[in-house]
């Protein structure tokens, strides 16, 4: 295995707090259903060079000299469907504009406090459930998985790649009242760049160095390489247009205070008890992935903080709430109660995986190979998430463009114990006492950690683990809390561990395995080599396909072994209509509507 010891040195880690009410965004690694997050950013250290053989792509390409409408969804490999399916009850995914009904207050809930409403200085995932209604962005990811235009008209890319010139559309307004125009739009971004602000954000800008106002509706963005990810990150609540004169009357405090120019504005915030949101009578909505091109629907909604589950349910029940995140064990019960409805979202941006020390025996691809011909993940779907999943042979969640349920097929390791079982055998492994494999008087002996609370990591590592005690392999669970555990990971005192990661784009393999790797386990010179491609390619189409590289070089590598995408699920009492997600996992609430 291409893995070398590299130094504690790597990229910077940002903390995230995942607690959504609406979507399933946001959340890069973590404990649990509502998994705390972690997401690395900026450039990886050097590592020494290695043997492996390179996948040859061409480089870079030529970008889009011009996009100013949609690419077609020929492009990528199965598009997602960026709406909610509704299983029982009233279809929260269906309707018309028509049928919709105006007014009411939709009552949700937050597992914790936002820190503040302003995208320059968070990248919490509760504070972007609310900022995502709060503020308008350059671009949305639509059904295709692909940028289109949301307060730009268009853009321009130089043909190098390192400017990026937006149109910005006339007319619209911030909620004060002021004029949303290029020098909001620079004005937003500059605050993100200037180290005075020490904005979280600044990582997800990639290689942005500065902002020009060419004009008062042309606005330049200047990179020191090509960065393709940007367009992603800008569509999230990173990317939030803000208002300069609110900025600048409230001042430290304009994160209580927040103004944008989105289909909700701020009403009241209730310290430690709910935030309500108001409907944005002037909206017009220029985003092309929904039905609704007026206002929201709704009057308001909102968000009590409520920590625990259960007692979420409860106040589901008793009509105090409409809306819930709800646990893959409970669906069935509530399902079958007509009041309720349960609304899916099964091209979600999240994977499940097993990831490897960088130590014998996992340097050893037989070893890794046998490990992923061993998982059953049809079993493990039905058994740890209830059915509500998707077996994932690709390491990429499913809902991230450049997913392609072929390539897993074709390089992946579907379950099969007798594979599994040879490839150990070729590779020296031979019957040891107490019936495990052994090489070389070593038995074939390992621990996985499993971050808790997870319970369906718990279920997947026990499925796991039973499929490898009967080809000889012995597997010890350790469950750990998973702030202990990311220090074992990158000091490298782990065997493997089950993780879940969550990110709406393709370059959730630089996070994840781009020297030294988000564990510091890793170093591939070839692979970077592949990674760098996918993530200076701004041409969608070669980009798509440079991602479709790296997938198959991992997957020859067996670096890791994945699992699933499991499902975003949420209750909705059943007068709750129209309820769906975008492409990358946000509640278009400007859809939502009650019925009487």
């Amino acid at each position: 295995m291409s893995m070398k010891p590299v130094s504690i040195s790597r990229r910077q880690l940002l903390a995230l707090t995942a607690s959504m009410a609406g979507g399933a965004i946001l959340t890069a690694c973590g404990g649990g259903a509502a998994p705390t997050a972690t997401t690395a950013a900026s450039s990886a250290s050097s590592a020494p060079a290695t043997a492996l053989a390179n996948t040859p792509v061409t480089a870079g390409g030529t970008p889009l000299s011009t996009f100013a409408t949609a690419v077609p969804a020929s492009v990528v490999s199965s598009p997602p469907q960026a709406v909610g399916t509704a299983v029982a009850g009233s279809p929260a995914a269906g309707g018309t504009p028509q049928a919709a009904v105006q007014g009411g207050t939709l009552h949700l809930a937050v597992g914790s406090e936002p820190d503040a409403l302003d995208p320059a200085k968070t990248i919490q995932a509760n504070a972007d459930t609310f900022n995502d209604n709060l503020y308008d962005r350059l671009v949305f990811i639509g059904p295709d998985r692909l940028p289109h235009p949301w307060l730009s008209e268009k853009w321009d890319i130089s043909p190098d790649g390192k400017q990026i010139t937006f149109t910005i559309r006339q007319g619209i307004k911030f909620h004060d009242g002021t004029n949303l125009d290029g020098a909001a739009v620079k004005f937003s971004f500059d605050r993100i760049l200037d180290p005075a602000t020490a904005s979280p954000a600044k990582a997800q800008m990639g290689t942005l160095q500065s902002v020009d106002l060419v004009d008062p509706v042309t606005v330049r963005f200047n990179f020191s390489a090509p960065y393709a990810p940007f367009f992603t990150n800008i569509s999230l609540g990173y990317g939030g247009i803000t208002s300069p004169t609110a900025v600048k009357k409230f001042g430290d405090s304009y994160g209580h205070n927040p103004v944008g120019s989105g289909p909700f504005k701020l009403k009241e915030w209730v310290a430690g008890q709910q935030i309500t949101l108001e409907r944005n009578p002037d909206y017009k909505n220029l985003r092309t992935d929904g039905k609704n091109t007026g206002a929201a629907y709704l009057d308001a909604l909102q968000f009590k903080i409520i920590a625990d589950p259960a007692t979420q349910l409860a106040a589901l029940q008793s009509g105090e709430l409409d809306v819930i995140a709800v646990d893959v064990q409970q669906v069935d019960k509530i399902k079958s109660d007509p009041k309720y409805q349960i609304v899916i979202w099964k091209d979600a941006t999240d994977m499940n995986f097993i990831e490897y020390a960088n130590k014998a025996p996992f340097t050893d691809l037989a070893v890794r190979q046998a490990i992923a011909y061993s998982i059953d993940r049809d079993s493990i779907v039905k058994s740890a998430w209830n059915g509500y999943a998707t077996a994932n042979l690709n390491p990429q969640p499913v809902g991230v463009a450049g997913w392609d349920a072929a390539l897993g097929q074709q390089y992946g390791y579907p379950y099969n114990l007798d594979k599994a079982k040879k490839v150990l055998a070729d590779g020296g492994y031979t019957a040891g006492p107490n019936g495990v494999l052994q090489k070389n008087g070593t038995p074939l002996a390992f621990t996985m950690l499993v971050y808790s609370p997870n319970p369906p990591g718990n279920t997947a590592s026990q499925i796991i683990q039973a499929t490898l005690q009967s080809i000889g392999v012995k597997m010890d669970i350790q469950n750990i809390d998973f702030g202990s555990e990311t220090p074992l990971l990158n000091a490298g005192k782990f065997d493997v561990d089950y993780m879940r990661w969550t990110w709406p784009d393709p370059v959730i393999e630089s996070l994840l395995f781009k020297t030294p790797g988000w564990t510091k386990q890793l170093s591939d010179p070839d692979l970077d080599k592949l990674l760098t491609v996918a993530d200076t390619t701004l041409d969608p189409e070669k980009r798509v396909a440079a991602n479709h590289a790296v997938q198959q070089y991992i997957l020859q590598k067996a670096y890791i072994a994945p699992i699933s995408t499991d499902w975003i699920i949420r209750a909705a009492r059943a007068n709750v209509k129209g309820y769906q997600w975008d492409a990358i996992g946000y509640a278009r609430f400007i859809e939502v509507s009650l019925a009487k």
